[in-house]
């Protein structure tokens, strides 16, 4: 924890001079330490601190003895000052009351009992002293006769120090584990950071007889160890915490040499990465049998297929560093593009919905997986800048890669949505499991074209090497072009709109498509936050997925297709219009054909009948020029003649003129029904007076009011409301009359003329009950 500096303003200053840039900005693949200058401030803020302690005369008889990172000879500005005394207590006292009087704050203790320094204290005291400087004489001697004590009990201690290591470890991991983290590192506790650093190295000290040839792991490790102190010393004197806030990174890394704050983030990332890695290796080499390690370490690759078989037979972290540091030798960059086949036959393999989530995860750690697609290695620390992803982009997708296998084996994880899974076939699965491995293969790259136009130029250059079918690749494209286009119509539109239903047809979201897509959506929200994802997206997925398969749907797209091929004038929004009634019984191919001959004929049409393969009876009136009154004298014509009307689907249409349908009950033989309806051209029977429940407007705006009446089922309903719309003076435009067993919902769009609210009122004190 970074706390105030024990520095004064002088020596502030001082720091701030002995702290340079590096010689050479830090890439990770270069580890020259020389290039940081963060030793060397630390050697000077530890005399500044002795010099501190030495000003008191006492200084001697308290015996110091340094801790923790002043020790290990990682001291920050900020950083914690851990003493251990073993002097007299009451010289102690006065002493450490002087320090803190002076404005220095100390963390200091002394052992419980002077002949055993590991009574009563916590493991990581106990692995302190194993890395603890004395400043006296007197302090060293007794230091070296407890360190040899510990060591005498090396076996026992050390299991001890490395349960507490994984312990804490684990919890730091949980607690770090966020998407703050990702976006603004702890550089100190957070995952890779200093302390996971110096964990590794410590248990490598304890357990050094069981590594053979570490060499690679420590200098990694060393290295970054002068790279995240440079960065923790710099914040410090910057006036910042352990946290590189968004705030700090441009600055910091212009001073560390970078061109941008991504490169310096995505260079930091790969840093934390590395460092996390090999410190795992490091504690499970620790943990490891004998047997274990001898048997793996015999272990020999001859060539690439027997990286896939080590870590397919074992995950562990020990193979993982084993195919790692043999990768380059064995797969050199030059010979990666001549073994195309091999490689897309090893990722089908790795990829298998059915295989191992342990064994997909360790081809990535052991960076395998950057021979097998190499455009994964610019990914590597790629972090995106935002509050949703939590992951940097290699990370994300190797998290999509994991969730796929994990719904495939328990769908329920879906929640509303898992009833898609059910209907997805073996090819199904296939193609969502390459479209999680490419479809952010493109993310930053410096181009103007979008990632998912990019992505589709990868896989077809990668598909066309690997020798995958045609028909694949380009249902592979296709989910990489269209991956984000689920996400913002369920997220952001409305899953009843059209329009929405168009755009997203016209994508080619349909069918098949539409599963795997909405499918995929839930897996990228869920691999790129998992907190993100919840039943209300779910149910959001949901709703358009089955709205895009319902009747409703279906109906609108096949009338667009009928009205394109008939070539017919209208807007496919007239298909909502006429309602799903009409649509239900009426063929769109009939009715396409009538509303072509409605748009092209100079007159009115005579009046249509149509009885359904159910026994429905239809009746339609075409006049090409709309009038006020006209819907009221078709209804009165049709109560006139004793037909009772159960549906009604009234439009006025461009270039069709008033076109209206009403489903009618009658027990009439139908020629004869025809011929009296062709010949009753007015009503002849008054409308009766009838009473509805309720009348309201439902909406209202400067373009239409919707009226709509409901009622008990009673014979003249619809004359009545029609009839009383038109005596108050108002111009039917469309109508919607629906009876469901024996209520009745009649719903009219007229054009606004004077008080909506008066309208009712008139109409209620005629027509209400």
């Amino acid at each position: 924890m970074a706390h105030k500096t024990f520095l004064t303003a002088e020596q502030f200053q001082q720091a701030q001079e002995i702290l340079t840039p590096p010689l050479m900005t830090p890439d990770g693949d270069v580890r020259q330490v020389f290039c940081f200058s963060s030793e060397s401030l630390s050697h000077w803020l530890g005399t500044k601190l002795e010099e501190i302690l030495k000003e008191n005369p006492q200084w001697r008889d308290t015996h110091p003895i340094m801790l923790g990172s002043w020790a290990r000879g990682e001291l920050s500005p900020k950083s914690d000052i851990d003493i251990l005394f073993c002097g007299d207590e009451a010289q102690v006292k006065a002493f450490t009351d002087h320090l803190h009087e002076r404005g220095l704050k100390l963390r200091y203790r002394m052992p419980l009992n002077m002949e055993d320094w590991t009574e009563g204290v916590e493991a990581f005291d106990i692995l302190a002293l194993l890395k603890a400087k004395p400043l006296t004489a007197e302090g060293a001697r007794k230091l070296f006769e407890q360190q040899k004590n510990i060591w005498a009990r090396k076996k026992h201690f050390r299991r001890i120090l490395l349960k507490a290591v994984k312990d804490e470890r684990k919890n730091r991991e949980k607690r770090f584990d966020s998407i703050t983290n990702y976006l603004e590192p702890n550089i100190k506790f957070g995952p890779g950071g200093l302390r996971d650093l110096e964990q590794g190295l410590q248990i490598y000290e304890l357990f050094a007889e069981k590594f053979n040839n570490p060499g690679h792991a420590l200098n990694v490790l060393q290295y970054y160890r002068s790279y995240f102190l440079s960065l923790r010393q710099k914040l410090h004197l910057d006036g910042h915490s352990d946290i590189l806030s968004s705030a700090v990174q441009f600055d910091l890394g212009k001073w560390m040499g970078f061109k941008s704050h991504k490169d310096f983030m995505r260079s930091l990332q790969r840093g934390l990465s590395r460092v996390s890695f090999y410190s795992d290796w490091i504690v499970e080499v620790a943990e490891a049998s004998e047997k274990d390690l001898r048997k793996i370490e015999s272990g020999t690759f001859k060539k690439f297929e027997d990286f896939l078989a080590a870590l397919h037979k074992s995950s562990r972290v020990l193979v993982q560093k084993k195919v790692r540091e043999n990768l380059d030798s064995l797969i050199p960059d030059k010979l990666v593009k001549t073994m195309a086949k091999r490689r897309g036959k090893a990722l089908d393999e790795v990829l298998d919905v059915k295989e191992s989530d342990e064994f997909l995860v360790s081809v990535f750690r052991s960076r395998l997986i950057d021979k097998l697609v190499p455009e994964v290695r610019r990914l590597v620390g790629y972090v995106q800048h935002d509050q949703y992803h939590r992951f940097t982009a290699d990370s994300h997708i190797m998290q999509a890669c994991r969730e796929v296998k994990r719904i495939y084996k328990k769908p329920s994880e879906l929640g509303p949505l898992k009833f898609i899974s059910k209907d997805l076939t073996k090819e199904d699965w296939k193609i969502l499991t390459w479209s999680c491995l490419y479809h952010d293969l493109a993310k930053g790259l410096e181009s103007a074209e979008h990632h998912s136009d990019l992505g589709v130029m990868i896989v077809e250059r990668d598909f066309r090497s690997y020798g995958f079918s045609k028909a694949f690749t380009d249902e592979v494209k296709w989910m990489v072009q269209n991956h984000l286009e689920l996400s913002q119509a369920a997220f952001r539109k409305n899953p009843k709109d059209p329009k929405v239903w168009q755009e997203l047809r016209e994508k080619g979201i349909s069918e098949a498509r539409l599963l795997r897509l909405a499918l995929f959506t839930a897996i990228d929200i869920r691999a790129t936050n998992p907190e993100a994802w919840n039943d209300w997206k779910a149910k959001l997925l949901k709703d358009l997925v089955l709205n895009l398969q319902s009747k409703r749907a279906q109906n609108y797209f096949d009338f667009e297709s009928l009205k394109k091929r008939k070539k017919l004038n209208l807007s496919a929004e007239v298909v909502e219009e006429l309602g799903l009634q009409l649509l239900e019984s009426v063929s769109l191919t009939d009715l396409v054909d009538d509303l072509k001959k409605a748009e092209t004929s100079e007159v009115s049409l005579k009046p249509r009948m149509l009885k359904t393969r159910k026994g429905e009876l239809w009746i339609r009136f075409h006049d090409k020029k709309d009038r006020r009154g006209l819907l009221s004298d078709y209804v009165g014509q049709l109560y006139s003649l004793g037909l009772g009307i159960r549906h009604a689907s009234i439009h006025t249409l461009p270039k069709v003129g008033v076109y209206d349908w009403f489903q009618v009950t009658s027990s009439r033989n139908l020629a004869a029904l025809a011929k009296m309806i062709e010949n009753a051209s007015v009503q002849s029977k008054p409308v009766p007076a009838v009473k509805f429940d309720t009348i309201q407007i439902v909406s209202a705006d400067d373009k239409e009011w919707v009226v709509s009446f409901k009622g008990a089922d009673q014979p003249g309903l619809l004359a009545s409301a029609a009839k009383a719309l038109s005596d108050a003076g108002m111009s039917i435009r469309s109508a919607r009359v629906h009876t469901w067993g024996r209520q009745v919902d009649d719903i009219f769009v007229v054009k606004p003329s004077g008080d909506a609210q008066e309208l009712v009122k008139t109409l209620s004190e005629r027509l209400g009950s």
